[in-house]
């Protein structure tokens, strides 16, 4: 599996943070998740969406709503979907496994960066 670089906004991180306090981490998970989610899907294509390449193995074909409960609460996450090869993803399995380490670094990151 490739490494995924994802980039959340201080201001987007400041927003939710003052915002919304009690859904605050609720909320950066589902931005977590929602860009693994992508950042997966274009693996899986070997293109992002309406990128043309010559790798290019299938087409995006919208998301599809799915909940995840966690113990920070219900999380709303868009799960891509694909013309002809269903969409795979280890997030689910991984995420069980890994919820409360990822919560953790989560707030080291909040606390640590986010002002």
């Amino acid at each position: 599996m490739a490494r995924i670089n994802i980039t959340l906004e201080s201001d987007k991180i400041a927003q939710v943070l003052t915002d919304s306090r009690g859904d605050a981490f609720r909320l950066l998970l589902q931005e977590f998740l929602n860009a693994i989610l992508s950042a997966n899907s274009a693996e899986q294509l070997r293109a992002e969406p309406y990128e043309q390449t010559q790798e290019r193995t299938d087409f995006h074909n919208g998301t599809r709503k799915s909940s995840l409960v966690t113990r920070v609460g219900t999380v709303e996450l868009a799960v891509p979907r694909h013309r002809n090869v269903s969409f795979k993803t280890l997030v689910f399995d991984n995420y069980r496994r890994a919820e409360a380490a990822l919560v953790l670094v989560m707030a080291e990151m909040v606390v640590g960066g986010a002002r």
